[in-house]
This record gives structure tokens, C-alpha cells and sequence, in this order.
């Protein structure tokens, strides 16, 4: 999340630069976005943002980037279970897209629960 928030930053407008960080709910889980409208990847470069070393133009315009931060989320994200994506328009701005999938262990639990309230009210 600090790196998502910190690149939103860094490649945010000069002025009247915003974050926006929301959720989604969604049958599968719960979708956590970082939304800014900053300078946005270039259509050809965003199928490569999460490559180690990959360093965009923006990045090498400014000489801020190492190419190791979003590689890392995205390294980190897979350990974890959890999606991650992007979608930007160049000029307009980037959405981090991280999905947390419901577990199965909640789901289980949510499961059990149901049919245990069921069959107490047909006692």
C-alpha cells in the first residue's frame, strides 16, 4: 500500500494532484484501489510495470525510479494470495487494483454458521 500511495505521489500533477484510496466489494472478495490523477503509464508500457528493473519513461524522465518497487508489491502480492493490476491512461492518471479473495476459511466459517442458524430455527 506505501509504495502504491508513494507512486501516486511521486508522479502526481503539480497542481491539483489527488490520491483517492477506495474499496469495492465484489462476490470474490474485496477490491482495494489507490486512484490518482497524475501523469498516467503510457499504453505500451503498462503490460511491463511489474518487471524487475523496469523503469518507464516517466520514471527515467524525472530519475526518481528504480524499477524495484512495483516488482516488489506485485512479488509480495502473489506470496500473499492477493491480485494485483493497473489501469492508467497516459496524461489522466493510474489505478492500483490490489484484490483480496474472500478465503476459504471465511467462507467455511459463514457457510457453518448459516446452517447452524437453519437448523436451530427449525428446533
Amino acid at each position: 500500500m506505501n509504495q502504491l500511495v508513494l507512486n501516486s505521489a511521486k508522479y502526481g500533477r503539480e497542481e491539483g494532484a489527488h490520491i483517492w484510496i477506495f474499496t469495492e466489494k465484489q462476490k470474490s472478495g474485496v477490491l482495494l484501489k489507490v486512484k490518482d490523477n497524475g501523469t498516467g503509464i503510457p499504453g505500451e508500457e503498462l503490460p511491463r510495470i511489474f518487471e524487475k528493473g523496469f523503469t518507464g519513461t516517466n520514471g527515467r524522465e524525472t530519475e526518481r525510479s528504480t524499477g524495484m518497487g512495483l516488482y516488489l508489491c506485485h512479488k509480495l502480492c502473489r506470496k500473499l494470495g492477493i491480485g494485483i493490476r493497473a489501469v492508467s491512461e497516459e496524461g489522466t492518471g493510474t489505478e492500483m487494483i490490489l484484490e483480496f479473495p474472500v478465503s476459504s476459511y471465511l467462507a467455511d466459517y459463514r457457510n457453518e454458521r448459516s446452517i447452524f442458524q437453519n437448523c436451530k430455527a427449525q428446533v
